[in-house]
């Protein structure tokens, strides 16, 4: 039992004072989650009604909290915050229970309750359970029935939980927020909305088709937030056996979210305490359209235009090596002399990071000098690429090659999953017959599901791997595309200056560039590309004038 006021004498027990009325308060509870007493507000009272009646207890008043949790303090309740003002008034010198869960449902919850209660002299009894605080031995059985109290509730939630993810394991929806473009259907299950949207004349399900295309084509999550509400497309809400709740604005983090959540592609992931439970749903947009969209939400975090007085060629690809934040561009002004472009570490500035107590040491380098470094590499990778790239196709071979023995031992996952399936199956017969009791058919049930999440976990962990493999081969061959299309322009983007191309190519070429800073305030620039070795530039000290160095 966790130490108390109770046990530890921080809080002395005040006796009952001799002038206090021998009064009683009736306080009731029930909440949703007390559905395993089947007890109502209306049973409890007539209860204590009845038994205040039979020992001739005058009540003074009765306080009712309907659909309130145990476990908030008994203060935090609307009723029980007015049964302790009462109590400090004097008007009763005892509460009356049902019983001990009607007070509360967790240890802590019994344990404050008692102590504001005692310090006004006021008493707890329960109308069907042995105790009486007001006694020595009363106290102690309060103390054994509130930790008795504790695990009950925690059964309870257990068996809810084993319920719900039994459900969820047949495709069910549990409840909770139901992903925009679906609905769940008379028995439970996700299906394609098609609720028709009439600003657009479209089903809430083509609208996320929509979005996902237009996003890969190089829309943004702002565009499209901003082209919904202009359209007049609502917001809409659902939860499951509840009427849609609509909104009026579309905003770009939730936009990101929405087209981010894999349930889309037809996978969701219930979290559950007892392991993560896969059901399939129905597919919504397909894996390349899926990917194609989130790759280009990553394009632009890592290329923002907006406010932008200049293309950065490396923004979004530079970290510190001290904080892990990404470099910002800045333009350092100058009154006699022109302005200069720097990259700048982002946690130099605390009001960027809320947890953060100090300034990151992370120095500020030249933009000027980083860029022309990776600029000079990337030219000479587009003139000369042969040798490079055939070590990435090299890599890729060998990757490939592992890849395909994955996939003989996911065959193997797979076949123990259908075996899996088979041993639920034979089970459930055992069950039928009654050659088992439901106790134990529940217990080899949730094995079986703890097998399968194992299994399906290193079936994802494969598929994973199988991805990459897919995107270091789809990566080589854009960059292929991109050499073919830039090697007769490089004179021509590089007289012109064309920062976007310029910017294009970098972005495929180089995969990222981290600054160290030692303690003697030394930087350097540790540059990764996508198909060639590491790049060291040291960098010396930052230069003179430098406003955050």
């Amino acid at each position: 039992m966790s130490k108390s006021s109770l046990s530890n004498g921080k809080t002395p027990k005040q006796a009952p004072r001799p002038d206090l009325p021998q009064k009683v308060a009736l306080y009731l509870r029930v909440s949703t989650e007390d559905q395993a007493d089947r007890g109502t507000i209306d049973a409890q009272r007539d209860f204590l009604r009845q038994f205040a009646s039979l020992y001739q207890l005058p009540v003074a008043d009765e306080y009712a909290d309907d659909g309130v949790t145990g476990t908030l303090p008994l203060g935090q309740r609307p009723e029980g915050r007015r049964l302790l003002q009462d109590a400090e008034a004097g008007r009763f010198g005892c509460v009356l229970v049902y019983r001990l869960t009607r007070l509360g449902r967790s240890l802590k919850a019994l344990i404050d309750a008692h102590d504001m209660l005692a310090r006004y002299g006021v008493t707890i009894r329960s109308a069907t359970e042995p105790f009486d605080t007001s006694t020595p031995i009363g106290t102690f059985l309060f103390q054994l029935l509130s930790s008795l109290a504790e695990l009950d509730r925690a059964q309870v939630l257990d068996q809810l939980t084993r319920g719900r993810d039994r459900v969820a394991r047949q495709g069910k929806w549990t409840g909770g927020l139901v992903p925009y473009g679906y609905i769940v259907d008379t028995e439970g299950l996700l299906i394609p909305s098609t609720r028709l949207v009439e600003a657009v004349g479209m089903t809430e399900a083509d609208i996320v088709r929509d979005l996902y295309t237009r996003i890969a084509a190089g829309s943004s999550a702002l565009g499209e937030a901003q082209r919904l509400n202009a359209l007049g497309v609502p917001t809409t809400r659902y939860y499951q056996n509840s009427t849609p709740r609509e909104g009026k604005q579309w905003h770009p983090g939730p936009m990101a979210t929405l087209i981010a959540n894999p349930t889309y592609r037809g996978v969701h992931v219930l979290q559950s305490k007892h392991g993560e439970i896969e059901r399939e749903v129905p597919v919504l947009v397909d894996e390349a359209l899926w990917h194609a969209a989130n790759a280009q939400l990553q394009r632009n975090r890592r290329l923002p235009k907006s406010n932008a007085t200049r293309t950065y060629l490396l923004r979004g690809l530079i970290i510190c090596g001290r904080c892990k934040s990404n470099y910002v561009g800045q333009v350092v002004n100058r009154t006699h002399s022109p302005a200069r472009i720097y990259y700048r570490c982002g946690g130099g500035r605390l009001p960027n990071y809320a947890n953060r107590t100090e300034h990151c040491g992370g120095k500020t380098i030249d933009a000027a000098w980083i860029e022309e470094i990776v600029w000079e590499d990337c030219r000479t990778f587009i003139l000369n690429p042969g040798e490079a790239l055939a070590g990435a196709q090299e890599q890729l071979k060998a990757r490939q090659q592992q890849v395909s023995t994955l996939m003989e031992e996911r065959a193997t996952y797979l076949r123990a999953l259908a075996e899996k399936g088979e041993e639920r199956n034979r089970i459930m017969v055992l069950y039928q017959r009654g050659r088992v009791s439901l106790q134990e058919t529940e217990a080899r049930l949730d094995g079986i599901a703890q097998d399968e999440a194992t299994l399906r976990q290193q079936c994802a962990a494969l598929d994973a791997q199988r991805a990459l493999a897919d995107a270091v081969e789809t990566h080589l061959m854009d960059a292929q595309r991109l050499l073919e299309r830039l090697q007769g322009r490089l004179d021509d983007i590089e007289a012109c200056d064309d920062q976007d191309a310029k910017r294009e190519v970098i972005e495929c070429l180089v995969h990222e560039i981290k600054i160290e800073t030692d303690e003697q305030g030394e930087v350097t620039a540790r540059i990764t590309y996508a198909f060639t070795s590491e790049r060291v530039a040291s960098i010396g000290t930052p230069p003179r004038g430098c406003t955050h160095c």
